[in-house]
Parts: C-alpha cells; structure tokens; sequence
C-alpha cells in the first residue's frame, strides 16, 4: 500500500498592476520515496505525541513498520516527552521496556531518576544517571553535575566544583526543568540524604558578596528575554545549585515497569 501526503503550496504573485495575488498548489508527497532517516523522524515525533498512533501509523504504512521494528529506533526514541497517558498506559509501558533494554540514554536517565527521587536508591539513581549522560543524553550530563556541585556545599552553605556550563546553557536546561511537560509531580518526598544537602545551600550568599554592590548595577539577559542583576562565578552557582535542588525532584516520575 502506498502513502501519500498532499501538501499546499503557496505562491505569491505580484500583477503588473501591483497587486499581490495568493494561489494554491496541491503537490502530492509520496511516502515510498522517502529515506529511511526522514521515517525515523516522522514515526519517533508520532510516537512522542500518541503511542496509538504510533501502532496506527505501522500497521498503516510498510516502512513506518519496517523502522519501528529496528532496534536502532528504541535506542534513539524520545521519552522525555513522552505523552503517558492514562488511556495507554499499557502501550506507554510497553515502549519504555523496549527502550530500556534497547539502552536508550533517556530510558536510562528516566529510571535512574526514578530510582533516586522516588525509590530514594540514591546510588542506584546516580549510576544511571551518569551513565546516561555518557551515552548522550544531555538532560542528564546536566542533572549529574548539577547534583555533583549540590553535594559539594561546605558548612559556611557555599557550593563548589563548579561545573563547564555556560550560564546561557543553564538557563537553558533550568527552562527544560521548569517546563509543564516535565515540573508538577508532587507525590513523592525528596531522598533524606539529598534533602538534608539541598538544606545546607545558601540561597542568600550574593547579599554579601562584592558584585552585589557594583555601582552602576550590571544586568544579564535570560533566554527568555527578561533582565537579572549579574553575578559573579560564587553567586551565580550557589543561586542555581539552590533552584535546581528545589526543582528537580518534580521532575522524576513513576517508572511504569514491572520487571
């Protein structure tokens, strides 16, 4: 069976008039033709948003079944943003196992956090988490050093280790963090050993430290356009161990596998 996708092209005109003129073109798109790398695209964004139409698409189409089918596709399939929804929590389960034991570094990265936040099996949490961020995942490389400078706060609350990150590739991550897709779930306690050193940092270091009274003041601006008062290295990295650790437990969410 053949798939075909219509797609319209827009064309715009100029009259000798001066005049703009729209017209509209219907161009058909043959799946056939397609390579393989664009399916894997195309059935791994499916599968993100719906995994029925991800069995949907398969059963519809001959390659879309042909690359759900390899290995390689679990291995590199997007499960941070996965849509687990209650009406397919089956099919949800399913596909993470395959991915899981396909070594997908997002499958990995998810049980690892499940482990640590949930299960409270902190070391079993950070190996899977490091390993992860070793084999690609680069929520997790972030995670894993973040957690690296939370537990490295002295007694006077100040982190150090600070790690290779740009502040624009924090804010980054601190955007992916925060988002509804992956924030909001609350049904859980922080690990005992994590709470008592998220407890230890000292969100108020900057109201003491020299930059904060650099006259005239100096600003920094966030990915999202709004405006900070800039710190320095000790400030900036003792404010973001202290967001993160109050963050990131949100995060971790039920690892749906019973194996």
């Amino acid at each position: 069976m053949r798939l075909l996708i219509f797609k319209r092209r827009v064309t715009e005109v100029v009259s000798s008039r001066g005049v703009h003129q729209i017209t509209f073109k219907w161009t058909q798109l043959d799946m056939e033709n397609l390579p393989p790398s664009m399916l894997h695209k195309i059935l791994s964004t499916v599968a993100t948003m719906s995994l029925r139409d991800f069995g949907s698409a398969r059963i519809a189409f001959r390659g879309f079944n042909e690359v759900g089918r390899e290995d390689h596709f679990y291995r590199s399939a997007n499960l941070i943003y996965l849509n687990d929804w209650v009406h397919e929590v089956s099919a949800v389960r399913t596909f993470r196992l395959k991915c899981y034991r396909s070594g997908n570094p997002e499958a990995i990265y998810l049980r690892g956090m499940h482990e640590f936040f949930i299960l409270h099996l902190v070391e079993e949490g950070r190996e899977k988490i490091q390993l992860a961020g070793e084999r690609g995942c680069e929520l997790a490389q972030f995670v894993n050093e973040m957690l690296n400078l939370a537990f490295s706060v002295d007694r006077r609350g100040i982190v150090h280790n600070y790690p290779a990150f740009t502040r624009q590739h924090v804010y980054k991550m601190f955007q992916i963090i925060c988002s509804w897709e992956l924030s909001g779930h609350w049904d859980y306690d922080k690990p005992g050993m994590f709470l008592s050193v998220a407890e230890r940092i000292d969100p108020n270091v900057p109201c003491d430290c020299w930059c904060s009274h650099i006259d005239p003041l100096e600003f920094e601006v966030s990915l999202n356009g709004s405006k900070s008062r800039w710190k320095c290295d000790r400030c900036f990295w003792n404010c973001a161990a202290w967001d993160f650790c109050d963050e990131i437990h949100l995060t971790a969410r039920a690892w749906p596998i019973e194996d």
